[in-house]
């Protein structure tokens, strides 16, 4: 059997003959009895790594009697057994089913008509079967997910930066209006949901009107948490310039930002075409901290180790006496190109571990059992090893590092919108698209989201007016449907939305910016939705929104007059 691709990294720790006193031995084979050689061996109690031998045998010395060892084998299912040292341990690991089918594709909106087709022929459908939401009756409900990740923007933007159109199903509103959302409002003590809405005339027809919906969660609690310094290490190499990589990692950190305390701090130490640092930001200035994730751009060669000597030297520097002070390395392969950096970087890792320095080794682009490095030097630094392969398991990852009690509030989370028929003709929700098939298949549920600390998103809904009338107080109405943590019970938050009115100049600036959001998203989408829209009125309204007096605003104007470049010029 021809096994490739293992990663060579770590050797045995040499020891005294005065100070061995057990021997931990054995044999690691897989099920067809074939011996396996450099298998990694990880010593549970001392995070010690060590390998097979030519015909599989090991050969371990201890200072204990018995203790646990992970077996860990590029293609194999990691295992993990106690072995006492009057044992011979024979090991059998097991291979990797190869990959299943792709996971069932969630529906992201439930509308009330589901069942029939109120669509004119291919109306609000793209080439790839993916159906904007249309105009409902004011009657008709819709309900959606509780918890739309931010992926989709940065796709977009590597799509442009490639001089390239962006494929339609690459464009979901709803994520790209996640991904500019700070917007975060308390609720009430005994509440654990706030809702808020503004109702503003729409700039791409006058005649309609858009509600924001925003929905914010409670925070966690944190009582009597000490302070953080968190050193992220991230590797920004070329190799990270994958939508599953560095814009997994720049989504997935904006949720533990807004959880940050003014007490916390934060440092980046980034490392690929050459290495930055940015160092000491207190948790108080959030805005500060988005612009160093913003920044991060994947190009060029490092080896990791020089960035996380240097992570570890602005940690002594910085550290927070009686509070966690964490290394957090973030990269897609090896750290050390040689074994002698591989063993002086794990003698660096496990003496700061014992100087309270913890080092949490994340991976992306990878599965757990494809990389010995990581979990080792993670376990030599006393911190955690995880794989990030989703926006939403990277965010509850990224809390995890924080505080582990900020990982869930709330379960199975779906809201519903209705609006009153005496003001309203019809209505849609804008973005939450999903494929011509699964809404013609009646037996498919919205499976509800899990819903972090601070978690925070807005809906747009794109309103016809029937009549304007002030004595008519509310306009809509929202029901949050949600469980506690570990609970089955359903339990609700309702919000009546008030008729209030008021022109788009009149609007504060985070709401103008979600309008322009959505527009630019119908534009690349190619929406029959956006009107009489063009993309010189595309660049024009995103200069007049986006001031640009700041990173995130020069870059996004920036992606929009290359959007109109590349679009305008698509023949």
């Amino acid at each position: 059997m021809k096994l490739t691709g293992l990663i060579l990294l770590l050797s045995i720790t040499a020891y005294s003959p005065l100070s061995a006193q057990y021997y931990f031995t054995g044999e690691v084979k897989d099920l067809h009895g074939d011996k396996l050689q450099r298998v990694a061996i990880i010593v549970r109690s001392t995070g010690e790594v060590f390998m097979t031998g030519r015909y599989g045998d090991f050969e371990i010395v201890s200072k204990s009697a018995d203790d646990s060892l992970t077996f860990a084998y590029n293609g194999y299912e990691r295992y993990t057994t106690a072995i006492k040292s009057t044992d011979y341990l024979q090991v059998t690991l097991k291979m990797l089913t190869p990959p299943s089918a792709p996971h069932k594709t969630r529906i992201t909106s439930l509308p009330a008509w589901r069942g029939c087709d109120p669509y004119p022929e291919h109306a609000g459908e793209n080439s790839f079967g993916l159906v904007e939401n249309p105009f409902l009756e004011g009657p008709a409900t819709v309900t959606f997910i509780g918890n739309p990740n931010g992926i989709s923007f940065n796709n977009i933007r590597r799509f442009l930066d490639m001089g390239t159109r962006v494929p339609h199903e690459a464009v979901k509103i709803e994520e790209m209006l996640g991904y500019f959302n700070f917007f975060y409002e308390e609720p009430d003590p005994a509440e654990l949901f706030h809702c808020s809405s503004d109702l503003v005339s729409c700039p791409w027809n006058r005649n309609h009107r858009l509600l924001y919906l925003h929905v914010s969660a409670k925070r966690g609690q944190t009582p009597e948490t000490p302070p953080n310094h968190l050193i992220f290490t991230i590797d920004a190499s070329g190799s990270m310039d994958m939508p599953n990589k560095l814009p997994l990692v720049k989504a997935g950190m904006r949720l533990l930002v807004r959880n940050l305390r003014d007490i916390d701090t934060v440092s980046f130490v980034q490392y690929g075409a050459n290495v930055s640092v940015l160092a000491g930001i207190p948790g108080s200035k959030k805005g500060d901290i988005i612009k160093a994730i913003e920044q991060l751009h994947a190009d060029g060669e490092s080896p990791g180790d020089a960035a996380l000597k240097l992570a570890y030297r602005i940690a002594q520097k910085q550290y927070i006496r009686n509070g966690v002070n964490r290394v957090i390395l973030i990269t897609d392969g090896d750290v050390c190109n040689d074994k002698n950096a591989a063993d002086e970087l794990e003698e660096l890792v496990a003496q700061e571990s014992e100087n309270g320095i913890s080092l949490s080794c994340l991976g992306v682009g990878m599965k757990d059992s494809e990389n010995v490095e990581l979990p080792a030097l993670a376990a030599r630094g006393k911190g955690n090893f995880a794989c990030i392969e989703d926006e939403q398991e990277g965010e509850r990852i990224f809390l995890k590092e924080l505080n582990e009690n900020l990982l869930n509030v709330a379960d199975s989370v779906s809201i519903t919108a209705g609006f009153d028929s005496t003001l309203v003709d019809s209505y849609r929700l804008i973005g939450y698209d999903n494929k011509r098939n699964l809404l013609e298949d009646t037996a498919l549920r919205i499976e509800g989201s899990k819903i972090s600390s601070a978690h925070s998103m807005t809906a747009l809904f794109e309103l016809v007016p029937r009549k304007d009338s002030i004595e008519i107080e509310k306009i809509g109405k929202v029901k949050i449907s949600y469980c506690l943590p570990g609970k089955k019970a359903k339990r609700w938050y309702e919000f009546n939305c008030p008729n209030s009115p008021i022109s788009f100049d009149r609007a504060d600036l985070h709401l103008k910016k979600a309008a322009c959001i959505a527009l630019f998203g119908m534009m690349l989408k190619e929406s029959a939705y956006a009107g009489q829209s063009n993309w010189q009125d595309m660049e024009r309204l995103t200069k007049k929104v986006f001031a640009g007096n700041n990173y995130i605003d020069k870059e996004y104007i920036n992606l929009v007059v290359r959007a109109r470049d590349i679009y305008e010029h698509k023949k």
